[in-house]
């Protein structure tokens, strides 16, 4: 405690100088909790984005899309008997992507992704609507179609009072809306862009009849509850190649996408964290500056207390721990900074606030350890000052 209490004095003697020595171990400390705690909350907010919008589905496509010759692409049939033939999967949503441009009353509306799909396709992307009802297994080979928000904004714009019942046309024919889906944010779980504000959608089997050389692009299908995806990618896989050898297919899953995001972004984490603590090594040479003056300055000091008895381990441990009380209270103060600079940016991203406790915990450890390196050799150096020379001087 003695040597706490005298360690305190020597550094609010030379407040300025000990000020700037601890501003190099706050803001080391701080970048490395801001960014390590940033890091985390990125991850975890990924995580949860991907969950709520479903990590319970795959996508199935064909490795070559090029050909839609049976055994090259995905039949029709297959994708429909995909759910009642591999037990791990419980539903499927197969699609055809076409594009066009929408008109209605000679206006055309815009342009933009014609979707031909089934019942289940709205289910397994949680496309709600908002007027009307979506495509049904009733409406097999009928123009029927379901408007996205924006394709109904743009009919309204052109004088349809009623959009539920009015008629576009699109591919050269004439489509009775069944339905308007509510705005819908792009879905990242899966891997493709569906685009549903700008698009339209029709019955799978009304668009394979006016566009019968468009091959599936796509299948998105739901698994069943605890099923790894690396077990549905083989049974899936295994079921395809047991009806068509030929036929390549890729399959993906969102946990696979969020696995692969989270190494990612656990080395951005690292590589973040590393440059934080180039600040921290910084620090320490301020330390290690400001231990040394101090010893140039205190050599009568030090060659006073040598004349009444200290040894050379007293005189070592007092500047020692003189540098352990600066590293440790910018440890401290590097907290309290990296917890601001975390809520700051959690508060303009709209993220969940949380630090990182091992990245706080071990910021203060690494502060104070830098602080007894990076002063051990100016301890050293005081311990070795002959106290007759001292005096002398």
């Amino acid at each position: 405690m003695v040597s706490v209490s005298e360690g305190l004095r020597s550094l609010l003697r030379t407040k300025l100088r000990s000020a700037l020595a601890l501003t190099g171990i706050v803001i080391g400390v701080g970048s490395v909790i801001t960014m390590i705690s940033i890091g985390e909350i990125a991850r975890e907010t990924t995580r949860a984005r991907f969950e709520a919008l479903g990590t319970d589905i795959v996508t199935i496509g064909n490795v070559d899309g090029a050909s839609i010759a049976p055994g090259r692409s995905i039949v029709f049939a297959d994708a429909l008997a995909l759910a009642n033939s591999v037990p791990s999967i419980l539903e499927t949503a197969p699609r055809i992507e076409l594009y066009d441009g929408f008109v209605h009353a000679g206006k055309e509306l815009a342009r933009g992704p014609v979707h031909g799909v089934t019942e289940a396709f709205a289910r397994i992307n949680r496309l709600e609507t908002a007027e009307g009802r979506f495509i049904s297994h009733f409406d097999r080979h009928r123009q029927f179609c379901v408007l996205g928000a924006d394709i109904a904004n743009a009919m309204r714009r052109a004088g349809a009072t009623h959009v539920v019942g009015g008629t576009i046309a699109l591919m050269g024919r004439l489509f009775t809306v069944t339905g308007v889906l509510h705005e819908a944010a792009e879905n990242h779980a899966v891997p493709f862009q569906l685009k549903a504000d700008s698009s339209v959608f029709i019955p799978i089997s009304t668009a394979r009849r006016i566009r019968p050389e468009t091959g599936i692009d796509v299948i998105v299908a739901r698994t069943g509850p605890g099923i790894h995806y690396s077990q549905v990618t083989s049974n899936v896989q295994a079921w395809f190649r047991s009806r068509w050898k030929d036929l390549e297919l890729t399959v993906t899953s969102p946990t696979q996408l969020v696995e692969q995001q989270e190494g990612q972004m656990r080395i951005m984490t690292l590589l973040l964290a590393a440059t934080g603590s180039i600040s921290l090594i910084v620090g320490g040479i301020g330390v290690m500056n400001v231990m040394l003056v101090s010893v140039t300055e205190r050599r009568r000091e030090i060659g006073i207390r040598r004349a009444l008895g200290a040894r050379r381990r007293d005189i070592q441990k007092q500047f020692l721990v003189e540098a352990a009380i600066l590293s440790a209270a910018g440890g401290i103060l590097g907290v309290l900074l990296g917890t601001a600079g975390t809520w700051t940016i959690c508060r303009f991203t709209e993220w969940d606030f949380f630090v990182s406790m091992d990245a706080t915990v071990s910021g203060i450890v690494v502060s104070s350890t830098i602080g007894i390196v990076f002063g051990f050799q100016p301890a050293n150096l005081a311990a070795r000052v002959d106290p007759i020379i001292a005096l002398q001087g």
